[in-house]
């Protein structure tokens, strides 16, 4: 998918019903290079092309090697915030 070398990525639809309204994706990459934040600003360049993104950047700044990129962000549908674990992966 990347024409930039040594990135890896996954993505998930965002949808509103059956409704796709954006994407989120964790680009991986630059592990065994000199310059993994060049590499991963060339990767979301060329990921995101003309389309309008946020970017999430991770809290220490201390992982240069990750991105997660999204869009449809205004889009979305948010529920109410009830209990919900990261770690229960059958909730929706």
């Amino acid at each position: 998918f990347f024409m930039v070398p040594w990135v890896l990525y996954q993505q998930q639809l965002l949808k509103n019903k059956d409704q796709v309204v954006g994407k989120i994706a964790v680009i991986r990459g630059g592990l065994n290079t000199d310059n993994p934040t060049g590499l991963l600003n060339a990767a979301v360049s060329e990921y995101v092309q003309n389309t309008g993104f946020n970017e999430f950047v991770e809290i220490y700044l201390d992982n240069p090697w990750i991105r997660v990129v999204m869009s449809g962000i205004n889009e979305i549908e948010f529920k109410k915030f009830e209990n919900q674990r990261l770690s229960n992966l059958d909730e929706n």
